[in-house]
């Protein structure tokens, strides 16, 4: 099913059947009780080039109740299977390094999501930099994705830290049409 289900409107006279209500009323509500949610992260370090916005690729879900992502091909994407406002948050964790900033945002098919962005400037060499984005609200029809995307300007090359307190990750849950 690629399409919100919607409620039945009565009209005068008309009886209602069984799979009407079972299809109008009771399956409505028992989709709205579990909404499109999906939550993946990353468990192997990904190189960031220096002062290139980077879509995070993730390896691991921990929930994916309606398919949006793949843990196989394009894995940086979590893709709308219904229409809709999602709401998306996530962050990222920086290897330790003193220069620069660390930035992350949200970036709907490739193009960065106004307002979503946060930023930090680097901190004393070891200790890692946890850069959280801000939770957003996001419309995407079916097919299109949003994506974790991480910059850094250390100079260099920087790896996402992935030890369990730190694994980047992003979460999405469907909430409107």
């Amino acid at each position: 099913m690629t399409a919100v289900p919607t409620t039945l409107t009565a009209v005068a006279g008309a009886v209602l059947t069984a799979s009407e209500w079972n299809t109008n009323n009771r399956d409505v509500e028992n989709w709205l009780l579990a909404p499109a949610i999906c939550q993946v992260r990353q468990t192997s370090a990904q190189s960031l080039s220096n002062n290139t916005n980077t879509a995070l690729l993730f390896d691991t879900e921990d929930v994916d109740s309606t398919g949006m992502h793949s843990t196989s091909s394009n894995t940086s994407r979590l893709t709308a299977v219904y229409p809709g406002w999602y709401q998306f948050s996530g962050g990222y964790s920086a290897a330790s390094n003193a220069t620069g900033v660390r930035v992350t945002s949200f970036q709907v098919n490739s193009t960065v999501v106004n307002g979503s962005g946060s930023d930090q400037t680097s901190v004393a060499a070891g200790t890692t930099v946890r850069m959280p984005t801000r939770t957003i609200l996001v419309f995407l029809n079916v097919g299109d994705f949003c994506e974790l995307a991480a910059l850094q300007t250390s100079g260099g090359a920087l790896n996402t830290a992935v030890t369990t307190s730190e694994q980047p990750h992003c979460t999405a849950i469907w909430t409107s049409n």
